[in-house]
């Protein structure tokens, strides 16, 4: 239940290529006997773009390099940062996909808490 629920709610808030290759691709559940950890974006070659991509970057970061054409030299600036999202706080993609997965995750386990607890006494 948690891995295509989290993908699929990684997924829907998804708006860009880069989100869903950074974020979506990368999405992983880990289920323990103590808990559940959510991931997104730890994993491959892209792991250091997950922090700009979910919450974002300063847009207007410019990087200045002196370009040349022919022997004519001139300062090129360029903005570095214009495909990130603006910052929030709160996150784009996973933190709002994990606030609504999580309440989700928490009743089922104790549904399923309190079920086999109810069958074991029935057994008695």
């Amino acid at each position: 239940m948690a891995e295509p629920e989290w993908t699929r709610g990684l997924e829907k808030r998804a708006s860009s290529k880069l989100d869903r290759k950074v974020l979506v691709k990368t999405a992983r559940v880990q289920v323990r006997d103590t808990n559940v950890v959510l991931r997104s974006g730890a994993v491959g070659k892209l792991k250091d773009l997950t922090r700009p991509v979910e919450f974002g970057g300063d847009r207007n970061q410019t990087k200045t390099y002196r370009g040349r054409r022919g022997s004519a030299r001139f300062p090129v600036t360029r903005h570095t940062a214009r495909q990130l999202g603006w910052r929030r706080k709160g996150g784009r993609v996973v933190w709002p996909t994990a606030e609504d997965l999580i309440p989700r995750m928490v009743a089922l386990w104790v549904q399923t808490t309190i079920r086999t607890f109810h069958e074991a006494l029935e057994r008695r």
